[in-house]
């Protein structure tokens, strides 16, 4: 009923108060949710919860981003919102997230085929590590082999990622050293390969996420992150936070701004800064800007886009090996040259590129019918594919927490685009085919 109270009051309310305000209530009913969740669960780490969090962060850059707007700051990232949209954006937010909490909520006894597969055998485990450990030396050694810029390479970081929270979850269970050790070594290493390769600035602090998520879900009650295990979680916070404005200058080698080097040319593809860095991390997290353009997309096209947008989508269901040629899905490239934030290069390239967030690509293309129904499945379809991980039934679920560990990652941002959906069933049907096979060996 919370839930339904608020749906009506953010349509109310938007009929007479600014965005503002409306990105305030967002974030007053999502701590509202967190609370009862809280209160109600002993163990609340999921989707859900990390969503809660996600939009309360989101909500706050949001605000802080509008109110510089409002103050006539000139943000060089955000240059291109739009201000006479803003409330329009802030409504969209709202009514969308608030149907996806309802959509998870109502599909959350709803059941899939599981993909959980438990591993207990202790030499396995040894093994994994020593798998993990020695494909992160080779990536630090080599500096990366460009391993993110293809799906495979992007494949083992996501395994490197998540096996942090893997043997996190098993030290804080167990009390075992060993598995101290193991996800302390690979978090270590995951961050140091980060701050020489990555170009995205969240990529620094995922694997200190994974490392408390999975410490935390390990010790099997919310009240041990109210102690003093989080400080150290708190001080990495406020060094990342110190440094985050700086950290644009150093694309792709990010080590550079933590030991105070002047010199970022070394990187030959950025001899100068990126002059289009935000103010700051709460207003990067905002959206507001973008989806300010998705209601001028709308307005200039005299209505939604009637699917036209997300139709590239459907080729995604392709397999390449049938299609060699299949052209690349980009829709945050082609947003952001069809909102003058992007532009063709010589060589066909896209040099940027927006997410239009799950709200704004369902408002683009199908308008407010598309936010309430496309919101409310999307939400299901999340707590179903969270079921099927059987998260909780054990901390030696490997595959479960591999899939489940990335589905509470995504959750963070509150959704990038529909194009999730598909690596969100591509994902699902290969842990699923995983856990067949390995059954069958065991068996035999």
């Amino acid at each position: 009923m919370i839930n339904i109270f608020f749906l009506i009051l953010y349509i109310v309310a938007s009929q007479f108060v600014t965005g503002s305000d409306m990105y305030v209530l967002l974030t007053l009913h999502c701590v509202l949710l967190t609370i009862i969740h809280i209160k109600n669960k002993l163990n609340p780490i999921n989707p859900i919860f990390i969503y809660y969090l996600g939009v309360i962060i989101v909500n706050i850059g949001n605000i802080s981003l509008v109110d510089m707007v409002e103050s006539g700051i000139r943000i060089k990232t955000y240059k291109y919102i739009i201000p006479k949209y803003i409330l329009d954006a802030s409504t969209i937010w709202c009514i969308s997230s608030t149907m996806f909490i309802i959509g998870y909520n109502k599909y959350i006894n709803k059941q899939i085929p599981k993909i959980s597969f438990e591993v207990s055998n202790k030499n396995i485990l040894k093994y994994m590590f020593v798998f993990l450990f020695l494909e992160n030396i080779l990536f630090i050694i080599g500096e990366g082999f460009n391993v993110r810029g293809n799906q495979l390479g992007k494949f083992f970081i996501l395994l490197n990622t998540i096996g942090i929270l893997f043997y996190s979850r098993l030290w804080a269970k167990e009390r075992n050293k060993t598995y101290a050790i193991y996800a302390i070594t690979l978090y270590l290493l995951e961050t140091y390969f980060s701050l020489l390769t990555s170009y995205l600035r969240f990529e620094l602090i995922l694997p200190t996420f994974y490392l408390f998520t999975g410490y935390f879900i390990g010790k099997g009650d919310i009240k041990y992150v109210f102690s003093y295990r989080i400080f150290p979680l708190v001080i990495i916070l406020i060094i990342y936070g110190s440094v985050f404005t700086a950290l644009p200058k150093y694309r792709a080698n990010f080590i550079n701004a933590f030991q105070g080097e002047k010199d970022y040319t070394a990187v030959p593809y950025l001899s100068e800064p990126d002059k289009n860095a935000s103010s700051g991390l709460l207003s990067r997290s905002a959206n507001v800007a973008q989806m300010t353009n998705v209601v001028k997309l709308v307005e200039r096209n005299n209505g939604p886009y009637n699917g036209k947008a997300s139709a590239p989508i459907l080729i995604a269901f392709i397999p390449r090996f049938l299609w060699p040629d299949k052209p690349k899905i980009q829709l945050g490239a082609w947003f952001a040259v069809e909102i003058g934030a992007g532009q063709v290069n010589d060589f066909g390239s896209i040099n940027n590129s927006i997410n239009m967030t799950v709200a704004g690509e369902l408002y683009l293309d199908f308008g407010w019918i598309g936010v309430l129904f496309g919101s409310l499945f999307f939400g299901g379809f999340i707590a179903i594919l969270w079921n099927s991980t059987n998260f909780y039934y054990s901390a030696y679920n490997l595959t479960g927490t591999i899939f489940g560990g990335y589905l509470i990652m995504l959750s963070i941002g509150s959704y990038a685009d529909l194009q999730i959906v598909v690596t969100l069933i591509s994902t699902y049907l290969i842990f699923y085919l995983i856990k067949r096979i390995a059954t069958y060996y065991i068996k035999q």
